[in-house]
């Protein structure tokens, strides 16, 4: 990773976007920390209507992520990830004024919209500013970048929950900062004149048809159902044992930690030493038992440690996920391919959350041991899945440092 991430240095656009994601998940992670909370606690919602109200922001994310990467092929990234920036910045505002579940369902929803647009956009662009054999240490340095933001927002939603203040004003306030740098930082990228050829809107439909990304994306959705628990029910599982939301946003400062720390070490010894399909199954693996051991967590050091076996399985997932996107799209169509694979996780992350919530509830809640013995199952069904998928996947794997581009440009993973 050390030679890749030198020329990466070099690369003053990608730069830029890696500032981006540190706001980006700055802003998102002072809210995202204590929301299930505020939700249950203050508003006094019932915890299916919280996991209603995750679900709606999903399903918003999905139409986003559909509609944002065609319009990012041809508008511009800069466009896009603009107006995803004051979506987001609207949505917080209208979290601090909200009182009533319907309101909170619709700015969840003008949320998980422009987290759709601003998302996958920064990936494709990410994409498009490095060279292939780059990819993978670069989005493992967007994760770092990520988490470096989270890190500060979990030390700012402290210091706040401690003297009793709500986090969307701030966070309302950095997404529009954020949607400033976008526009005066990066170069205009939207192609315009005769030059210019646009793909039609319908040649998208060919997406529909790559079977190996479809079954990689069936794949993927059924991760994020498990990854997307993490964010409703470690809030609660806290406030439950620590019986304080000031804390919980300690764990999340552990996590990022952990990920700033460890992330390029991952990357470098083991993520380029074995398969990605394999990476996606240990990670997934690692996913699960974090969540299934947060049942038997009781006070804050085995919360986080917990939090942290969870946050080790998203180092080997993540990164791997957004670069074998690469690999398997078409180089012009790379902002609908990350479009399609935001969409695949907003599906995931609306069923996780929602047959989540409803779960816990059902099983005796986050302070009975039902619910967690349930994730323990449900880790042990996917990891069998995943390990039959990789053995599928590994052989018809293709290097494209190895191996010669099909003519039709199309790179191909499991077929």
């Amino acid at each position: 990773m050390t030679a890749s991430s030198g020329a990466l240095w070099r690369n003053k656009p990608y730069l830029i976007l890696l500032l981006l994601v540190f706001f980006m998940h700055l802003a998102s992670y002072l809210v995202i920390p204590v929301f299930p909370i505020f939700l249950q606690k203050v508003r006094q919602l019932h915890l299916a209507q919280v996991g209603f109200i995750l679900g709606a922001g999903s399903i918003a994310y999905q139409i986003g992520s559909l509609i944002g990467g065609p319009m990012s092929d041809r508008w511009g990234r800069r466009a896009i990830i603009t107006l995803g920036a004051l979506l987001q910045g609207g949505a917080m505002l209208g979290y601090h004024y909200s009182a009533s579940y319907g309101l909170f369902l619709l700015f969840s929803s003008v949320n998980g919209l422009g987290l759709g647009l601003l998302a996958p956009t920064i990936k494709a662009m990410i994409a498009d500013e490095v060279a292939e054999a780059q990819r993978t240490a670069a989005f493992s340095w967007r994760g770092i970048l990520a988490h470096s933001g989270i890190i500060v927002a979990g030390l700012v939603i402290t210091w706040m929950t401690s003297v009793g203040q709500q986090p969307f004003m701030i966070a309302a306030a950095v997404f529009g900062l954020l949607a400033v740098l976008t526009f005066f930082s990066l170069p205009d990228d939207r192609c315009v004149g005769p030059a210019c050829r646009h793909t039609p809107i319908s040649e998208y439909r060919h997406i529909l048809k790559h079977r190996s990304f479809l079954l990689f994306s069936a794949i993927t959705l059924l991760i994020w159902a498990l990854y997307a628990q993490f964010t409703m029910i470690l809030p609660l599982r806290g406030e439950h044992v620590l019986h304080s939301a000031t804390l919980i946003g300690l764990v999340w400062t552990i996590n990022s930690l952990a990920v700033v720390l460890l992330q390029g070490f991952v990357s470098r010894f083991v993520l380029s030493r074995i398969n990605p399909y394999v990476a996606l199954a240990a990670g997934t693996t690692l996913l699960g038992a974090g969540l299934t051991l947060m049942g038997w967590a009781n006070q804050f050091v085995t919360l986080s440690a917990a939090a942290v076996v969870f946050i080790v399985g998203e180092m080997l997932f993540m990164p791997v996920q957004d670069s074998l996107v690469t690999h398997f799209a078409k180089e012009e169509w790379l902002g609908a391919y990350f479009g399609f694979s935001n969409f695949v996780s907003g599906v995931g992350t609306a069923l996780g959350t929602s047959i989540g919530g409803t779960m816990v509830e059902k099983l005796g809640g986050v302070g009975s041991r039902s619910p967690w013995i349930g994730y323990g199952i449900i880790t042990l069904l996917l990891a069998a899945l995943l390990g039959l998928f990789a053995i599928y996947a590994m052989p018809r794997h293709k290097n494209p440092e190895q191996a010669p581009e099909p003519k039709s440009g199309r790179k191909e993973g499991a077929t």
